[in-house]
């Protein structure tokens, strides 16, 4: 045989060997495809049920906030109501307390004048008197600052509904 039959020969079994090389890295990658499909299949289904469970989860927390959402509403409701019977407390009780303050005092300054009769000398009168009408004005001013703070409660009770 002659050089050139021989280079063949080498060539053709050279080209064989690369094609047995070649057989062997598809059916390699043939299987690594199918371990691969296999692999994405397990994970989609891993997915999906995952996927399902988050959604149940996000269900679930859901109906909690609208839950919890209800409960605020409803104490939010309370504490307007509380609020206004404070305010109402307030300016039911404050005034008609400082009247009937007012009236025990006359009451008692009537009873000891008429206990004491006229008696009195004058200037003890008169200073009597001076007293009464400092006390009348003492009286007066205390009425007015009680009114005014009942005054200032209801402003800022109203001004906290307005707010709401």
């Amino acid at each position: 045989m002659s050089a050139a039959e021989w280079s063949a020969v080498v060539a053709v079994q050279l080209c064989l060997v690369l094609l047995v090389v070649l057989v062997v890295v598809l059916v390699r990658l043939e299987r690594a495809a199918a371990e691969l499909r296999s692999t994405t299949r397990s994970l989609a289904a891993e997915a999906g049920a995952a996927m399902e469970e988050l959604r149940q989860a996000v269900r679930d927390a859901d109906f909690e906030l609208d839950r919890i959402d209800a409960l605020v509403r409803g104490a939010e409701r309370v504490t307007d109501r509380v609020d206004a019977a404070a305010g109402l407390a307030d300016r039911v009780i404050t005034s008609p307390v400082v009247k009937v303050m007012a009236v025990g005092t006359g009451t008692k300054r009537a009873v000891q004048r008429l206990a004491g009769g006229d008696q009195q000398p004058r200037r003890k009168r008169a200073a009597s008197g001076a007293a009464s009408v400092a006390e009348r004005q003492a009286a007066s001013v205390a009425e007015r600052q009680a009114a005014s703070v009942a005054e200032r409660q209801a402003a800022s009770v109203a001004e906290r509904h307005r707010d709401r």
